[in-house]
């Protein structure tokens, strides 16, 4: 409307008796308010006197007007700090202001707003808001969110069938025994793999082929965490330590001896010198990768952790039901969320809003950690007597993975919680799943010995996909017969105990972490 109209363009001509006259009609609602969007105009105003070097003007406006309606004194002590600027060009530098004649007229403008009923005035970028939210929406309801909503508005946002990973890539086989674990590089160049061998292998994501094989620990290799600079990682094993790789180089750094049973879970803390470990000794460390302990507390026996993305945060799942919540900076107790059976493995979300459970009885559960709550549940997989790690997937973390004692990967709608796929490519248990946005793939691995890689945008040749590529085999795995799988899980289940830590029955405190 036209009297919105003249305020704005008061504002942007720096008229400021004539803005002043304005706010007094345009609707505020409360003194306070007043006070604070007057506050803005004569603090432009005082700045542009100042930088007019009218100086004895701006100094009435300090004292008289700007003084009354604040009573932060620190800001007046700076403003007023500002009349001792021998130039206009060091006004604009003390004062972080771009002039009259730059954006500080604007940027007013925008301020005022949130003074002002959207009713009565259009909030600035409105449009853009709406535009954005769209988007937002349409990311939101998408089936297969796997790739970004780049084809702006001309056509509503949606991920077909054809980019939803569904089809066996390749089947790595480089371990002589179960993998149990698999997790990507920060940057997707590499994967690295833990086995029931007692080896790690890092792959290039190149051509799947083994870059380092790396040996060194006593017993099976239960976890692997990559440092964010995707140069090192960590291996937790059942031998009761940890090692430090250099992945370029293929040599152990360091040895870490501080746990008396299986280490069941370790994580980086947001830089490259520092993790946090837990295992079945009922302790938490925290390490310095020269092998120095940073700080030990006293926890329940650990399952597994998860830390959030700015370290703020730890989740330890514990080996009866429940998931404990620390402040990381001080590794002090916050608060708990109780399953109704055994928490088998977690993962958190990137942005650390919502959590997932594996539960022994064979379901998922996502909670909402800021209302503490429990909001959607996933089933259908089969799940009793092993761990098997669960995973965010896809863009923005909008589907939910985890593997299944019958070898099948398992995908649903983080949103909705509809399955969207059963996934066969392993003959055995699928131990562990996990996704990488940087090679936009999901990887399993299981008692079959072998890694499955399954890449979104099957429908068109992967930018890091070679057919031809090392050990790895990009057809189906090879069938066993029932006698011999009978056989081989006869001799699995001999060692699928505490003793192996990492792989146990139900029947005891002593169960899978």
């Amino acid at each position: 409307n036209e009297p919105i109209a003249q305020f704005r363009n008061s504002i942007l001509a720096g008229e400021w008796a004539k803005v002043e006259d304005a706010l007094s009609t345009i609707g505020i609602r409360t003194r306070e308010d007043m006070n604070a969007a007057l506050f803005l105009v004569k603090r432009q105003q005082f700045l542009e006197l100042l930088e007019a070097r009218k100086l004895k003007h701006a100094l009435l406006i300090l004292q008289n007007q700007l003084s009354t309606l604040t009573t932060d004194i620190q800001q007046l002590h700076r403003l007023s700090s500002l009349l001792m600027c021998p130039s206009a060009e060091d006004l604009r530098t003390a004062a972080h202001w771009d002039g009259s004649g730059g954006r500080s007229r604007f940027l007013v403008l925008e301020s005022l707003q949130g003074y002002i009923s959207p009713g009565t005035m259009v909030p600035v970028h409105r449009m853009e808001t709406l535009f954005g939210q769209a988007l937002a929406y349409q990311c939101e309801v998408c089936k297969y969110h796997v790739r970004p909503a780049n084809q702006g508005l001309y056509v509503d946002h949606t991920c077909p069938t054809s980019v939803f990973p569904q089809e066996l890539q390749f089947n790595l086989k480089g371990h002589q025994d179960e993998v149990w674990y698999v997790a990507f590089s920060p940057d997707g160049r590499y994967l690295a793999s833990g086995s029931r061998d007692k080896t790690c292998i890092i792959w290039s994501m190149d051509n799947f082929s083994i870059a380092h094989r790396l040996t060194g620990h006593e017993d099976e290799v239960a976890y692997i965490a990559w440092s964010p600079n995707s140069k090192y990682i960590v291996s937790a094993s059942s031998d009761r330590t940890l090692r430090l790789w250099d992945v370029e180089a293929g040599a152990n750094l360091q040895l870490f001896t501080g746990h008396d049973e299986t280490v069941t879970s370790c994580k980086w803390l947001g830089t490259n010198d520092r993790f946090i470990s837990g295992g079945l000794d009922h302790k938490i460390i925290i390490w310095n990768t020269n092998g120095t302990i940073i700080k030990q507390i006293s926890s329940p026996r650990v399952h597994d952790l998860a830390v959030s993305a700015d370290c703020s945060l730890l989740l330890v799942a514990d080996e009866k039901t429940d998931i404990h919540a620390y402040d990381l900076a001080t590794l002090t107790f916050m608060y708990s969320l109780n399953e109704p059976t055994e928490v088998m493995s977690m993962a958190l979300s990137a942005d650390a809003r919502h959590c997932i459970t594996g539960l022994r009885n064979g379901e998922l559960h996502m909670w909402d950690l800021d209302a503490r709550a429990r909001v959607r549940e996933f089933s259908g997989h089969a799940q009793g007597q092993y761990v098997i790690r669960c995973t965010f997937a896809g863009l923005d973390d909008r589907l939910v993975a985890t593997g299944s004692e019958d070898g099948l990967l398992f995908v649903w709608n983080r949103n909705t919680g509809q399955l969207l796929a059963r996934l066969r490519g392993h003959t055995k248990t699928i131990n562990v799943c996990t996704w990488s946005d940087q090679a936009a793939a999901l990887a399993t691995a299981s008692d079959d010995k072998t890694i499955c890689i399954w890449p979104a945008f099957h429908g068109a040749p992967s930018h890091r996909s070679d057919p031809k590529a090392g050990p790895a085999d990009s057809n189906e795995p090879e069938e066993i017969s029932d006698d011999e799988e009978e056989e081989e899980e006869e001799d699995d289940d001999d060692d699928k105990s505490m003793g192996s830590a990492a792989r146990s029955s139900a029947a005891s405190l002593d169960m899978a972490f």
